[in-house]
């Protein structure tokens, strides 16, 4: 336990140094707007290319993963989206993005940083398609019922392409292709030019982390305690249990691949979630709370099942 607790305190005491450093004044929102435009455009994707590109090659795992991240994420998404109509007697999307709160995990800050600390290149691939597969997904799923409730937005093939240009368009995601096509093709890169990739991934983690405990700082809180449990309780424990559920004992997916999943889905709330409330106007300062309470509530319950698939057999 004493190796989980000094692999895990300092991952998450970089989420509290920005959150510190920015609620002391000491980053601007320019500057942490900066910060992110860093992470998310140049340093992650770096760190997915090239893990993805040294990752070894896809096994026949591949079905079973998504089934066993996806299968539970739909259904429990349906399942949040019942019960926000009914127990929180929300319109459909209010409780759509409530719902999404429950199933989209920050993927790509913690997740992805977190994944390859623990596993390496070995872990990269089956990340990445999580990390592609919510985008389309869980986030395309939630925008439908959305859009289909408040009427603005397109329909058919327009609103699927508008759903698919935004999916290229996000860096991450093509920076996994990329990385999943070279892997696949065993094409050569130059040195150099893995050097500077290296350069830039190495610095993903630490800004990513910090940069955000800086973005939840300028969050806005609410109260809204019942709310919030409900929330963090579905996304930190119902959402996982359903993965390893089928990732261990329906699909028996290979140990690390299992552990990919599981850990995927036990992370907190992701701040796209944030994202989405603000730009169609519901919700947000629930959502916000939420992400900021699943996210300090993490450093317990991942540390915890860090410890548990360390000593799991298999």
């Amino acid at each position: 336990m004493q190796a989980v607790v000094n692999l895990a305190l300092p991952f998450f005491a970089l989420i509290f140094t920005g959150y510190l450093a920015a609620r002391g004044g000491m980053l601007g929102e320019t500057t942490v707007a900066g910060l992110n435009t860093f992470v998310f455009y140049f340093a992650l994707p770096a760190l997915l290319l090239i893990e993805t590109f040294q990752a070894p090659a896809a096994t026949g795992a591949v079905a079973g993963l998504l089934a066993s991240y996806y299968l539970p994420g739909i259904a429990l998404f349906g399942l949040l989206l019942f019960l926000g109509r009914r127990l929180f007697r929300l319109r459909p999307a209010d409780a759509a993005i409530q719902s999404l709160g429950g199933v989209f995990s920050n993927v790509g800050f913690i997740g992805l940083p977190l994944i390859i600390l623990l596993y390496g290149s070995e872990a990269a691939l089956p990340a990445v398609l999580i990390v592609m597969g919510d985008t389309i997904v869980m986030l395309g799923l939630a925008t439908a019922v959305v859009e289909g409730d408040l009427g603005g937005g397109r329909r058919g093939l327009a609103f699927l392409g508008q759903i698919g240009a935004g999916v290229i368009r996000n860096p991450i995601v093509t920076a996994g292709l990329v990385g999943v096509t070279l892997n696949l093709l065993s094409a050569p890169v130059p040195e150099p030019i893995l050097r500077y990739g290296g350069l830039l991934a190495g610095a993903a983690g630490p800004c990513a982390l910090f940069a955000l405990g800086a973005t939840l700082a300028g969050r806005p809180m609410r109260e809204g305690a019942t709310e919030t449990a409900y929330l963090v309780s579905m996304k930190l424990f119902m959402h996982p249990a359903l993965v390893a559920l089928m990732a261990i004992w329906v699909f028996k997916l290979p140990a690390v691949w299992a552990s990919v999943a599981i850990l995927q889905a036990a992370l907190p709330i992701a701040a796209n979630v944030y994202v989405l409330a603000q730009r169609y106007e519901r919700r947000p300062e629930q959502i916000s709370t939420a992400i900021f309470i699943s996210t300090a509530a993490s450093v317990v319950t991942i540390s915890v099942l860090i410890g548990w698939l360390y000593t799991a057999p298999g």
